[in-house]
């Protein structure tokens, strides 16, 4: 299995590939709904991001790979969340200049949680897993945006029942431009999710559910092996995916080979 060691040039580009992203995201949420003034801006080499009102994807990634962090960086930051009257949260590599965690944690911004960033690296010679022929994998159709969408908001709502934000989430990721969507089908119905985006050289693996009642029938490894072969025919060199740490996520991708580089901590505001 080819190894690509993670350091700082790594985390680099992986997290301003994580920062364009948010960009994007914003772009796709201001086609959906306007009416939320969804926002970005560019902070200390990193992306500040607002797509909704207390939306999930309201956050500030890529930050302190340009040089320190100052107090001012962070009043930027603040203000600009604050504007938008959401709490700031910080998505924090720890190869990122120290001075992030320092400012933050002077201000009191307390550990919300973390996120493995997993690689896996993508040779010609590389044997991929075959996906597996009992499971339709189809890619989506521009007909089938909207449904994609939907199928989203209902995996990751809990339950698998949507809440009107849920919804708004799943119409402004159905909104997006250049990712390939995956819809997972079972009997006829749609069953899971998965996203893959191609950014310079890199593939970003996302947007992976599965529905309750389609769970345990290996839909993700499935997933996550029909976009490592759509990666390698679009010349990727490198795939890249996140997920929370020990969860069955991690398990999956780390069958298919990826590997934990990093494990960011996510750090939010306090007191405002």
């Amino acid at each position: 299995m080819p190894v690509v060691f993670a350091d700082v040039a790594l985390a680099a580009r992986i997290e301003r590939l994580s920062a364009e992203e948010n960009e994007r995201f914003v772009v796709a949420a201001q086609r959906a709904h306007p009416e939320d003034r969804p926002e970005a801006i560019w902070v200390a080499g990193g992306c500040a991001a607002v797509c909704s009102p207390d939306g999930p994807l309201n956050q500030a990634t890529g930050l302190g790979f340009e040089g320190p962090v100052t107090a001012e960086h962070v009043d930027e930051l603040e203000a600009f969340f604050g504007g938008h009257s959401a709490s700031v949260r910080v998505n924090v590599c720890p190869m990122a200049d120290p001075s992030l965690a320092t400012e933050l944690s002077v201000r009191g911004y307390a550990v919300e949680g973390f996120e493995n960033v997993l690689i896996r690296e993508i040779l010609d010679s590389d044997l991929l897993p075959e996906p597996d022929p009992a499971l339709d994998i189809r890619v989506c159709m521009p007909e089938e945006y909207q449904l994609w969408g939907e199928t989203v908001a209902r995996g990751f709502a809990a339950d698998n029942v949507p809440s009107p934000s849920d919804l708004r989430l799943g119409e402004a990721v159905a909104r997006q431009e250049n990712i390939v969507r995956l819809l997972a089908w079972v009997d006829g119905q749609p069953a899971g999710t998965g996203e893959l985006a191609v950014r310079s050289g890199v593939a970003w693996l996302s947007a992976d559910t599965t529905l309750i009642p389609f769970r345990g029938r290996g839909i993700q490894v499935a997933m996550q092996r029909r976009r490592l072969q759509l990666a390698r025919e679009a010349g990727c060199g490198l795939a890249v995916s996140e997920a929370r740490p020990g969860g069955g996520s991690q398990r999956n991708m780390e069958r298919l080979g990826f590997r934990v580089a990093y494990t960011r901590v996510d750090m939010l505001q306090t007191k405002r």
